[in-house]
């Protein structure tokens, strides 16, 4: 079992949201508004900062962004998405491989799961993928390390994205999302299941494993 981070695991979006803003002011732009923000949002933080400040502005906004991350970090905690520790949990307990592939840093990933009461171990990071999501490259590393194989992994998302990583790394993959928030993905016979709530999974599992 394979989850992405961010709106998948824990409910990132205050957090990240500040930290593109402070962000984006550090490099001498205006504070970005909620619905810049939205149109901006890529399937990384640093390509969703990349359309935020430009290239020229890319090396200086990454750095703002990872020091307004960690000074929001140091006062806040970051809640995980409703369903998520008890499914871990549950996971674990039935002896199911778990793990998390996100293309954030592994510095800003692992931040954001120690402000977290989610107990889960960073598998892959940017840093592990040759090519950034929605390549395949991070969860098919992710695979790797946990011992796993495609055709007996599971891959949970939140995005297009992770649709399209889970698709080309062969992996079963459910999308944990409301339909509007993905636009051009609707439940159908031929899209990507999709999974009410975190809660429904041990079950899930359980169900296509006899």
């Amino acid at each position: 079992m394979v989850f992405d981070l961010d709106g998948t695991l824990l409910d990132t979006w205050t957090v990240h949201r500040h930290s593109l803003r402070q962000a984006a002011v550090t490099v001498g732009l205006v504070a970005p508004s909620a619905a810049t923000l939205a149109t901006v949002q890529r399937a990384t933080d640093l390509d969703t900062l990349r359309a935020l400040v430009g290239d020229e502005r890319l090396d200086r906004a990454d750095s703002a962004y990872g020091a307004a991350l960690r000074a929001a970090l140091s006062t806040r905690s970051v809640p995980a998405m409703p369903g998520a520790a008890e499914a871990v949990a549950r996971l674990r307990a039935a002896d199911i491989a778990v793990g998390v592939c996100t293309g954030r840093s592994r510095r800003d990933a692992q931040r954001l799961l120690d402000a977290s009461d989610l107990l889960i171990d960073l598998t892959v990071a940017r840093e592990e993928a040759h090519r950034p999501k929605p390549a395949p490259d991070g969860l098919l590393r992710a695979l790797e390390l946990l011992d796993l194989t495609a055709d007996t992994a599971l891959y949970v998302g939140d995005s297009a994205a992770d649709v399209a990583q889970g698709r080309d790394a062969g992996v079963r993959t459910l999308l944990l999302a409301r339909p509007s928030r993905v636009p051009g993905l609707r439940a159908s016979a031929d899209g990507p299941p999709h999974l009410a709530s975190l809660c429904d999974l041990p079950d899930l599992v359980r169900r296509d494993s006899t």
